[in-house]
Formats: structure tokens, sequence, C-alpha cells
């Protein structure tokens, strides 16, 4: 199996070069991957007190955020690594201060595993969800790293449980700590003679509320929406544009809409759509800009300090498996959410769909009708609003679980 996995690992990357012609995002993937151990053996010293951070992308990287800083407290002397598997994590989190070193992840072959752990020499290896690569497991076992899977979840249906996948739940028994979201994915492990597993919260909720705890103001952003009825439409794909264009067009409310990739392209389609009622985040200057109805953020980094001043909002990439984006960024704010209707597998959307906060809905139709009744509606805003907050309140209680083991290994 270790060769049958090689050869796949490797046959992909191959016939994924010459899509860079076409994807900007798998050319950064290609492109951004050239000088990783370049930056590695500048930026790292092996005999050093390392530890790994790997992140698929910018929504696992928030469930590591919180954990990073508070390693950075409690620990000292401690260098920290995050890598990235995708574009869209890394360009929105190249910059972050509490990391000694961030660069994306090389492609998980047999070679380049062996010659990452070299470079890093990891004390302990922190991998997020469930961006489990199996060469890098084996080379971290051999080098004696201890493991850590945060805010993983499990399932019967997958691979490594499944008639060929005996060689990958090897690979798994050789993590030592699984912090998992819920019970069944304890309950999964133990049947498979995995027993290093602990139901520990997600670091999220920390993160969001720290993001409240901040209280940002955004001067422009006030000024534009001027005490009016405010929705805004977060990390959005061209599917969600589709669903919400409308029914934003025709209401008489303030409206932001973020794009969830900030390219020209995505801008463009949006000025196209909403014309003359909208104005780009750059170019709000003139008083006649902030009497637009519609404000396209056109900048990354500012959407989850936005989100307070929402009376509710949409979150994009429900209409695609396992995209779904950020929900307890707006939830911490009070903020009622409409999503989409693939939201299987996210714990918090699942939990606040049971409990009413969050709204699911299949179409522009469906969309339109909850847009009217939230924006007719202040005592349901403030319903639907409550149940978020306090949910993000209530489970953030378990998340020194992780944090609490993390540092106790390393100290």
């Amino acid at each position: 199996m270790k060769i049958i996995y090689e050869i796949f690992i490797i046959t992909i990357n191959a016939l994924s070069i010459p899509f860079r012609l076409f994807s900007k995002k798998i050319d950064l993937f290609h492109e951004g991957r050239k000088d990783t151990f370049k930056i590695l053996k500048k930026e790292i010293n092996p005999n050093e007190k390392n530890i790994w951070f790997h992140v698929s992308s910018l929504g696992e990287f928030e469930i590591a955020r919180p954990i990073i800083e508070e390693l950075k407290i409690n620990v000292n002397n401690l260098k920290i690594l995050v890598t990235f598997f995708s574009p869209s994590g890394y360009e929105n989190v190249k910059n972050y201060k509490h990391a000694d070193s961030i660069t994306y992840l090389p492609v998980d072959s047999s070679s380049n595993s062996k010659k990452f752990i070299k470079y890093v020499n990891p004390k302990v290896a922190v991998i997020i969800k469930n961006d489990l690569w199996p060469n890098y497991i084996s080379e971290l076992n051999e080098n004696n790293s201890i493991i850590y899977s945060v805010s993983s979840k499990f399932k019967k249906s997958n691979f490594h449980f499944g008639i060929f996948g005996k060689w990958f739940l090897n690979r798994l028994k050789m993590i030592d700590y699984f912090f998992v979201q819920d019970d069944n994915s304890k309950l999964i492990l133990s049947k498979y003679s995995i027993q290093n597993v602990v139901k520990s919260g997600d670091s999220r909720f920390t993160s969001v509320i720290k993001t409240l705890n901040e209280n940002k103001r955004i001067d422009r952003i006030e000024k534009f929406i001027n005490n009016n009825k405010c929705f805004i439409a977060g990390s959005v794909w061209s599917r969600d544009i589709k669903i919400i264009k409308e029914s934003i067009i025709k209401s008489n409310i303030k409206s932001i809409v973020a794009p969830h990739e900030v390219s020209q392209k995505q801008i463009n389609e949006l000025e196209n759509i909403f014309g003359n009622s909208c104005v780009k985040l750059s170019c709000l200057k003139k008083e006649e800009d902030f009497e637009k109805k519609v404000l396209i953020v056109d900048s990354i980094g500012q959407l989850r300090y936005m989100y307070k001043y929402a009376n509710f909002c949409y979150v994009g990439g429900g209409f695609s498996k396992n995209s779904l984006h950020n929900i307890l960024e707006p939830s911490v704010f009070s903020c009622p959410v409409i999503i989409g209707n693939l939201y299987y597998g996210f714990k918090e959307a699942e939990d606040l769909i049971d409990l009413g906060g969050v709204l699911s809905i299949k179409n522009s139709i469906e969309f339109l009708q909850v847009f009217s009744e939230l924006c007719l509606s202040e005592e349901k805003e403030k319903k639907l609003g409550k149940i978020n907050s306090d949910y993000v309140y209530k489970n953030e209680k378990n998340n020194t679980k992780v944090i609490d083991s993390l540092i106790k290994t390393l100290q």
C-alpha cells in the first residue's frame, strides 16, 4: 500500500502542473512550495525547542491560533513553525507575527517528509483537524516526535477504517494524543484499539471571544451603515452570490459583501451585479460613497471584526461539500446566521441548526423568505442571535484541555 500511495501522490502532483496556466490557486500551490526547504534552512534550527503546527487552510488556522498564542506566553524558548496545505490559508496568514516560520507543506512523498522532519526536528507536531498525511506521520514517529491530532473528527466511512485502509490506520495508531470533536469519534477510535483519545473543545471558540473582547471599531463601516439595519454576506463564492443577490438588490437595508477570494475577477463580478448601488471598501472616501447601498470588501483581514455591525448575516461555502466557512465569527456577536444546506460534518453548524440560531436554505426562494423575516422582526433577530452567542460561551470552557496538555509536554 505504501508504494501505491507514493505513486498516487507523485502522479496527482505531476498531473496538476499544466493546470497552473488556468488556475491562480494551483499556480500558488506549486510556486509556494518551491522554496520551502530554503525557508526552513534559514529560519528553523533543528536543535531548538521546535513545535510544528500543520493546518490545511484558513479555517483550521483559526483553531491553531489561540493555542499558538497561549504557548508563546507560557513556554520559554519555544520556536513555532506553521505549515499550510492550501494557498488560501497561507496567503492570508503569511505575516502572522506569533510564528517563527510560516510556509507551505511539501507534498507527502517519502523523500519530502524525510527531508522536512530532518530540517525541523520538531519536539511536538500538532495536526489540526483531519489533514493527516501518512508519510509525515511515519517520519515523525521515527524521529520520536510527540504527535497531537487536534479538533479531528472521525466517521465509520473514513478510508482508514475500510477494507483497504489498514496501512493508513496503522499511521493513525502512531499518533500520541487525539483531541476529538465528539463522542462518536472517540467511540470509533476505541473500536480500533486507539485509547489515547480525549473529547475536547474547539479553540476557535476562544479565538472568536478574543475578537469580541478586542471591541475593534471600524470608523468607515460605522459611517457607511449610519445606524441603518445591516446585512453581511461573508466569505461568499459565486454560487452563494447567485442565491443572495436578488434579495440584496431589492432590499432597503445596507449590505456588506465579502468574497471568499479577493481576486479582481470576483470583485468585477460583484460590481457588475450591484452596479451603481455599490462601492468598494478601498474606494469608500467621498460623501456620496457612504450613501451607497452595498459595500464590497476588496481586502482581507477585517471581516471577523465587521460582523459586530451585522443585524444578521449569511456565511458562504455551504453549497459545496466540506466548504462551509466559520460561522462562529458572527455568532459570538449575537448575530443570526444563514447558510447553505451542505453543512454536515461541521459540528457547530449541526448544533446551532438544531438549536435554531442558524438557518439553512436550499435556494434563492428560501433565502428571500428568511432574509425578509429577519429584516422585519427585531424580536426574531435577537432571539436567534442570543442562541448563537450563548452556544459560543458554553463551548469555550473545554478549550484548555489541549493547551494544558501541550504546555505540560513542552515543559
